[in-house]
């Protein structure tokens, strides 16, 4: 008798999940109809214009966040957008203080994912200070998603906004801010970053040298190499060089490589192998036990270039 209660408690308990389970994807997957609609109705008012696309409408809070998330992918996968017919969807749809509200009221990977979308909607800079209070969030994700949405909210205080954080950027955090530069929504030059004392202005300087390859940075990116006191600092300059293909035989980097623990020393020796350095100039720059393994690593690659031939 007892058993069967279990079993039949246990029965219901499954039952009731699969059904809340059920209830939850059947949710999910009518958001995701709503935002793909959306997303074709934001395409084609940015396209074309038509009147028949002006009129984007969501009454309810899961069409409106349905609406925010296909801005986001729309502002995300496009660039040169028309701003002001972005700003239009949003306030005809009262989206700011519907994020801002949702923010406020979340925590943890939500409130990450709600300051994401905030940071491709035109918003009021008066509301920025609501959200840089989450830039101090010890949520890294809430932190860099905060940080994002503060520096499209107020493009113009983008370096005093960056030099005064208090915690190291990231790669993570720097491809992030770089998404906003690709989109033209940052007015910054790489110049003034690599010559600031600031870590993480210099640091977003290399960042963007690397990403949009600027050779004429070269003479800035030696100074700093020679220079430099903080070592990781010149050390993603070493490899900022090497993204851009740049001789690397200069006595000064030769001696900053040798001052390197040999675990970096390899990840060096690696990188710049994938980056299609010769064996000659991986010679000139390391030992002979780190060139050894520079050329077992460039053989390998070449033997996965070779197509197998099958004998029969």
């Amino acid at each position: 008798m007892i058993v069967s209660i279990i079993y039949i408690t246990a029965a219901s308990i499954i039952s009731l999940y699969m059904l809340i389970a059920s209830r939850q994807n059947s949710r999910k997957e009518k958001i995701s109809s709503t935002r793909d609609i959306y997303i074709k109705q934001i395409a084609s008012l940015l396209l074309n214009d038509r009147p028949s696309c002006r009129n984007i409408r969501a009454r309810s809070r899961k069409s409106r966040l349905a609406l925010a998330e296909a801005i986001y992918i729309v502002v995300s996968h496009t660039y040169g957008n028309d701003r002001e017919k972005l700003r239009h969807i949003v306030e005809q749809n009262n989206l700011e203080p519907f994020l801002l509200r949702r923010i406020r009221l979340s925590r943890g990977v939500k409130r990450a994912h709600l300051l994401m979308l905030l940071s491709t909607i035109p918003i009021h800079q008066h509301n920025s200070t609501q959200i840089e209070q989450y830039i101090h969030s010890s949520d890294k994700e809430v932190r860099i998603s905060a940080l994002t949405a503060t520096l499209s909210a107020t493009p113009a205080m983008a370096i005093r906004t960056i030099s005064e954080l208090d915690f190291d950027l990231s790669p993570f955090d720097t491809a992030r801010i770089i998404s906003l530069l690709r989109r033209g929504l940052l007015p910054i030059a790489y110049e003034p970053l690599l010559a600031s004392n600031n870590r993480n202005l210099r640091t977003l300087g290399l960042a963007i040298v690397r990403s949009f390859g600027i050779e004429i940075a070269e003479k800035r990116l030696h100074k700093i190499i020679s220079n430099e006191e903080d070592i990781s600092i010149v050390r993603e300059t070493i490899y900022t060089l090497a993204s851009l293909g740049r001789p690397l035989g200069h006595t000064k980097i030769r001696e900053r490589l040798a001052a390197m623990p040999a675990v970096k020393r390899k990840e060096l020796c690696r990188h710049l192998t994938v980056e299609g350095y010769s064996i000659s100039a991986v010679r000139s720059l390391f030992t002979e036990g780190e060139t050894l393994y520079a050329e077992t690593l460039i053989n390998s690659y070449k033997r996965a270039l070779v197509r197998p031939t099958t004998t029969f």
